[in-house]
């Protein structure tokens, strides 16, 4: 099973549309979720405003303790269905800025989730310790197309491209590029 959680980001269309292309192609169910926790919370990060700055630095790109909350939500659903881990795409490049994307992180994650589930789910990501740049490069070893993810910050434009400019399409593109891969027609710029 796969979960995709709404929690108001500007993003969530093209997240949910790349979440059901790549559960469609895994052959499982994609559970969806709202939460509405962070509509009414002073301080949310500029994920959920419509004109943030593109250069905008990590403090206002700051969503309060959201992948704990996802963690959480995602155990609750595994518990349910009875099945044992909990499974999030973390990366060390945005561990730089994002301390709930590192290594220490999902130890924590994943004691808490041992502790909150009497130990019968587990946190885990093969990709924390990885690049955005490895983890492309993983994804081309497996055949798995690029052009149905989604990492942009904003929502998509009527062609369904991300904007190209913010920190996220930054480093996918970095990440892009050094593996040779050009997905210009992914980008609205």
């Amino acid at each position: 099973a796969a979960l995709w959680v709404d929690y108001g980001q500007l993003a969530a269309e093209g997240e949910r549309s790349a979440a059901e292309k790549q559960a469609g192609r895994l052959g499982v169910t994609l559970r969806r979720t709202k939460i509405d926790l962070y509509r009414d919370l002073p301080e949310t990060g500029a994920l959920f405003e419509q004109g943030f700055e593109e250069e905008a630095d990590a403090r206002r790109l700051w969503v309060p303790a959201r992948n704990a909350v996802l963690f959480s939500l995602g155990a609750a659903a595994a518990e349910s269905l009875g099945l044992t881990h909990v499974a999030a795409g973390l990366n060390a490049d945005e561990a730089v800025d994002f301390p709930d994307n590192s290594v220490s992180f999902l130890a924590a994650a994943d004691r808490f989730l041992f502790l909150a589930t009497a130990g019968r789910v587990q946190a885990l990501s093969p990709t924390v310790q990885w690049s955005k740049a490895e983890i492309v490069a993983g994804l081309l070893r497996l055949g798995l197309p690029l052009d149905e993810t989604y990492s942009c910050y904003r929502p998509p434009d009527e062609g369904g491209r991300m904007c190209g400019r913010c920190p996220s399409c930054r480093r996918l593109r970095e990440a892009l590029a050094a593996n040779g891969v050009e997905l210009s027609g992914r980008f609205s710029r």
